[in-house]
């Protein structure tokens, strides 16, 4: 059988970073001994080459190469150790569904945290297209698809000591039940009060996830077009990006919906100033 060689020459052979020998003695108490290069079948025989190295045979090197990855994937040395010392089929299968549940559940926390940063950098790629007027972008019509909202219960209320409060507990309760998303929380505001220039009337805060929820009610975000408009500078004075909204329908002729959409796209995240935050202002267009 094939051999190959123990020590630091096999750390590189195996691919790890520690000496196989050290894992063997830790991991498999002594089971895992150098093997002859001749397969001789010599259970206490040491193969050497000029250099001193002692070697593994290609079975061990698969046993070892095994241990390794349960021990790269979390698995307690011990848990190996005792699998180790009492090897059957049964004892392995269930052993390896365990690792591949726990391999599955790691994989969908690291695809969330891609998707993280995924939608973090194409954030960052629309605020650093933009150009502002003062602290206000010029308004665009875009045509935006159906989104799905974990929101907020009702508020109707432009009084912080009551929205403050209220934002915390959506924050928490999407925190718990594993709503959270790569995207910052959101919010509804009247868009009557915006029109008549009243202070933000908060109807809901909202969080976006990817698709409905089968245990947690959302609201659809129509697909459809959207007048927009990007602020510059605090989140809740957004009186200018209102009014260039509305000058903006008044002139071509068209119709809001009853709710205004607020979406952070620079928030404390990407900028220490709070003058450097950039805020989304959508109206849903109904009529043309």
């Amino acid at each position: 059988e094939q051999s190959f060689p123990g020590g630091r020459a096999g750390t590189k052979v195996v691919g790890t970073g520690r000496d196989p020998e050290s894992i063997a003695e830790s991991v498999a108490g002594g089971n895992l001994h150098p093997g002859s290069a001749d397969d001789s079948g010599d259970s206490g025989g040491l193969c050497t080459d000029d250099k001193g190295y002692r070697y593994y045979t290609k079975s061990q090197c698969d046993v070892f190469f095994t241990i390794t990855c349960l021990k790269d994937i979390g698995m307690p040395l011990k848990e190996i150790k005792q699998y180790i010392d009492s090897k059957d089929p049964e004892n392995l299968k269930q052993l390896l569904l365990e690792q591949q549940e726990k391999v599955r559940l790691e994989l969908k926390h690291l695809k969330r945290i891609e998707q993280v940063i995924q939608t973090k950098l194409e954030l960052l790629e629309i605020g650093e297209r933009l150009e502002f007027d003062g602290t206000v972008s010029s308004v665009t019509l875009e045509s935006c698809p159906e989104e799905y909202l974990i929101t907020s219960p009702a508020l109707n209320s432009s009084d912080n000591t009551e929205l403050f409060p209220a934002l915390c507990q959506h924050i928490s309760y999407c925190c718990h039940e594993d709503l959270t998303t790569e995207h910052p929380y959101g919010a509804i505001i009247s868009v009557n009060a915006a029109r008549h220039n009243l202070p933000d009337t908060y109807l809901y805060f909202f969080t976006k996830i990817a698709f409905p929820s089968e245990h947690h009610s959302c609201m659809i975000k129509p697909a459809g077009t959207y007048a927009v408009c990007y602020l510059k500078g605090d989140y809740y004075d957004a009186s200018l990006a209102y009014h260039a909204l509305f000058a903006f329908l008044e002139s071509n002729g068209l119709t809001p919906g009853e709710f205004c959409y607020k979406e952070a796209i620079f928030d404390e995240l990407a900028v220490d100033d709070e003058t450097n935050y950039i805020t989304r202002i959508s109206f849903p267009i109904v009529s043309f």
